[in-house]
């Protein structure tokens, strides 16, 4: 994709370039800035690892991994419109995403995960606050696997079709 962009292009041309399908061993964690373009979560997830310690920047898609979550909870920078701030969540959403983030450590996998997630899913849902991409956004800037982002994304999709 970045061959059709040019700026992409240069960028690709001067900097080291790799997927998650990659060796990690062939490119090291903190060495630089790390362009993510249009990544999914499991993109997500490996671009934010690889730039610990160092900056992350992410060009998003109207039909990929939605961002906005995940910006409003680091206080990201809009570079298209950086005189905007982000967004604060209200009191009882940052609440419960803490409370999802502390039930995340199995990726939503196990029951005991999956229930605390669905009671806090349904407490938001009854306070009219639950927005899929918001959460699963938030989550991952939180440090969420991409599994725990697709499984939570999941339950909250079983939620909105009862």
């Amino acid at each position: 994709m970045e061959q059709q962009i040019p700026s992409l292009r240069r960028f690709a041309a001067e900097h080291t370039v790799t997927t998650p399908r990659a060796s990690r061993d062939r490119v090291g964690r903190g060495k630089g800035p790390v362009l993510a373009y249009v990544p999914d979560e499991r993109t997500l997830d490996f671009a934010a690892s690889l730039a610990r310690g160092s900056s992350l920047a992410i060009v998003e898609s109207f039909h990929g991994f939605p961002l906005e979550g995940w910006a409003r909870q680091l206080g990201a920078i809009d570079l298209t419109r950086p005189d905007e701030q982000p967004e604060q969540f209200d009191s009882e959403l940052t609440e419960a995403i803490d409370r999802l983030d502390f039930y995340k450590n199995n990726g939503f996998g196990d029951q005991f995960g999956k229930q605390q997630a669905r009671r806090i899913l349904q407490d938001l849902r009854g306070a009219g606050l639950l927005e899929r991409d918001i959460i699963v956004g938030a989550l991952a800037a939180k440090g969420a696997s991409d599994r725990a982002m697709r499984n939570l994304g999941k339950l909250i999709d079983t939620l909105d079709r009862h």
